[in-house]
């Protein structure tokens, strides 16, 4: 019977099959030096396969920085961690698909490797920018807390982790890319074939990470780097120390793909839209005349009276508004043959509307007025616009080096002013809204995606994940995962009694999605006869917060221990540590998703682990009886595991593998 591995899978021995998987000729074997043998690629062997190599001293084009031969060993090296639940900080733990992990993401996204690889449809991060004022992961194990004390006075609540990097290191962006690398070569492996990750980044690392990224996913699965406003200010408009200076207005969000040929992305059209029902513009259409002719063009229009049908509505104005708040598709269909043919004083030329058959590469250019509003929906002013519409093939998204607004980044600068406070938890440092996360996964053609983010923040991805779902009833799941960096105590935060971001995102989410969900219920008040309801989307998660291994350390050599430290080890499960644990570290070694229903069975007086509807069956209480064990069986699992302590003896383990021979042969037995 197998023993159940507590470390993370050795990704070097998998890369050796994948290669033996395309050449057998060049795998060997060597021996290491306890004595056991391992496969190995024999170099000269895949040579002669594969022909001529680039190595050594010979030129060769190639990014590389101090320290690049390490960050690659890093994502490499198995760790012996675990992820433990913590239910009491969960919301709806028994029935959520979310997870939040707290922890270093580096050892989250190696935990999570096996489980989830090839499973993620969507990556966001928004990773530190390095600015010099920024903190940046150092992934050197040897150091000592006070290490950490000592280069910088900046550490997280378990000894370390983070440190400053000043512009004035000699390595200030060797330590940045050392950073970044083992954790998008982790990530990669995570994507699906059709997955797509966003980063955003700003001018001081874009170039370094473009080409970090060419590495990772290759040059042809990388998407042109879009060019995210952030400001509106105008260079004749800067502060007098400024002049002189180019005004930074923008950041950027780099696109890449496990597979271009294959992303799955909807047909969308990016373009400069002037006008959306919302907080910030609205349309001023003439209630005498335009706005009876629109409505009675809409009704007569086979595309746009399905939609007022579906939602039963009325041909009137404020019903137009709801109908574009509620509907993307509509709204996408409303601009496309609507809003273009919108011209000056307010009118609309009737006679001129018509379905626009757009050449590809075609531009429209229109104009008309924007009422625009301030925070209390009072008028502030009138300004006109003039919009260009851009279109590709296929209406299929064509990104380009220029400030996108409309249906992707339309008043971002606006959001921006209030990104600190959209999840009612006050943290300064949220850097991107809700909207900018919410749209490209619209983009993403999956409303059952999986979307992971990393560099998690104040949660931000999960508020976003939540709100899209309740808008067109989507079931995407998020993960997010955020070191516990202590708040500054002088920050709003830690006033308000939050000790670390985590504890901030937790609480946003939770905020957040009873907003949401009292939203939902709220529409649904309201709701005229025939119209379905909407569905309250999953606002809960499960907490799991990295550790040490669930085990105690029994490698070293037994004259190593005094006599009572070997005695503590009769069970080598570490006192702190329960069931509840394992069954967490056993789902993952499984490949079973830890948000996968955990059902606690009582049968003769032990307690069973069913999980994921019976797929793996787990017990780990003390001398466990043969009933049990044959409970077990009869539930004909995937997966049984059950621990050393478990066994009275050796003819328990026997019988164990014996019991599940007889009644589910079927059954991958082992013991953790």
């Amino acid at each position: 019977m197998e023993k159940l591995s507590h470390t993370t899978e050795s990704i070097l021995d998998e890369n050796v099959e994948k290669l033996a998987a395309l050449f057998p000729e060049v795998v060997t074997e060597v021996r290491e030096p306890d004595g056991t043998l391992r496969h190995a690629i024999d170099a000269d062997a895949l040579r002669e396969r594969v022909g001529d190599v680039a190595e050594g001293s010979r030129e060769r084009y190639q990014f590389t920085w101090p320290g690049k031969r390490e960050a690659k060993q890093e994502a490499y090296r198995q760790i012996d961690k675990c992820l433990r639940p913590c239910p009491e900080e969960s919301v709806d733990w028994d029935t959520t698909g979310n997870l939040y992990i707290e922890g270093d993401n580096l050892d989250a996204l190696k935990l999570l490797r096996n489980t989830y690889a090839g499973k993620v449809k969507m990556i966001y991060i928004d990773p530190p920018y390095n600015t010099g004022h920024d903190f940046i992961y150092d992934d050197d194990f040897a150091r000592t807390k006070a290490d950490y004390d000592a280069e910088s006075g900046d550490y997280d609540e378990k000894g370390g982790r983070l440190v400053a990097n000043p512009e004035s290191n000699g390595r200030f962006h060797s330590d940045w890319c050392s950073m970044m690398y083992p954790r998008l070569l982790l990530a990669r492996d995570l994507l699906s074939d059709d997955g797509v990750i966003f980063i955003s980044i700003d001018d001081g690392e874009l170039q370094s990470l473009v080409q970090i990224c060419n590495e990772i996913f290759g040059c042809s699965n990388g998407f042109p780097t879009l060019c995210v406003e952030i400001s509106k200010t105008q260079g004749m408009k800067v502060a007098a120390a400024q002049k002189g200076q180019i005004v930074k207005n923008h950041e950027y969000v780099t696109v890449y793909s496990a597979n271009k040929e294959l992303a799955s992305l909807n047909r969308m059209p990016l373009y400069d839209r002037a006008t959306k029902y919302d907080n910030h513009f609205d349309i001023i259409l003439d209630d005498k005349g335009a706005t009876r002719s629109l409505l009675e063009f809409l009704r007569n229009t086979p595309e746009s009276a399905e939609y007022f049908e579906r939602y039963g509505l009325d041909y009137s104005k404020d019903s137009l508004q709801i109908l574009l708040n509620i509907s993307s598709e509509f709204e996408e269909y409303f601009y496309r043959y609507v809003a273009s043919r919108l011209y000056q004083k307010t009118m609309i030329n009737m006679s001129s509307i018509q379905k626009l058959d757009m050449p590809v590469g075609k531009v429209v250019e229109y104009s008309g007025y924007l009422l625009l509003k301030n925070s209390r929906g009072r008028i502030e002013q009138l300004q006109s616009f003039e919009k260009t519409l851009h279109y590709s093939d296929e209406y299929r998204p064509r990104f380009e080096r220029t400030t996108i607004r409309g249906a992707l980044w339309k008043g971002f600068y606006s959001d921006m002013m209030n990104v600190a406070k959209e999840g009612g938890v006050d943290f300064k440092n949220g850097k991107k809204p809700v909207r900018l996360i919410e749209q490209l996964a619209k983009w993403l053609n999956r409303r059952d995606a999986i979307i992971l983010d990393f560099f998690s923040g104040s949660a931000t991805t999960a508020h976003a994940v939540m709100r899209l779902n309740a808008e067109d009833g989507g079931s995407r799941k998020f993960i997010m995962v955020q070191l516990p960096e202590v708040c500054d105590e002088k920050s709003e935060a830690a006033k308000a009694g939050y000790k670390n971001i985590c504890e901030i995102g937790k609480e946003r989410i939770r905020r957040a999605g009873k907003k949401i969900a009292a939203e939902v219920e709220e529409s649904n008040r309201q709701l005229k006869l025939g119209e379905e309801p909407k569905k309250v989307p999953d606002i809960g998660f499960r907490v799991l917060k990295i550790d040490s291994s669930n085990f105690e350390d029994v490698s070293v050599e037994p004259d190593g221990f005094s006599q009572d430290a070997m005695l503590t080890f009769a069970d080598n499960l570490k006192l702190d540590r329960a069931p509840d644990d394992l069954i967490i570290q056993v789902m993952l070694k499984k490949q079973i998703e830890l948000s996968a229903p955990i059902e606690k069975l009582h049968v003769d007086g032990c307690t069973v682990f069913s999980v994921d509807g019976g797929r793996l069956v787990a017990c780990f209480d003390r001398d466990v009886p043969v009933e049990v064990m044959t409970a077990m069986a009869k539930m004909e699992p995937d997966y049984a595991v059950m621990r050393d302590a478990s066994f009275a003896g050796d003819d328990a383990v026997s019988n164990f593998a014996e019991i599940f021979k007889n009644y589910s042969s079927i059954t991958e037995v082992e013991v953790i």
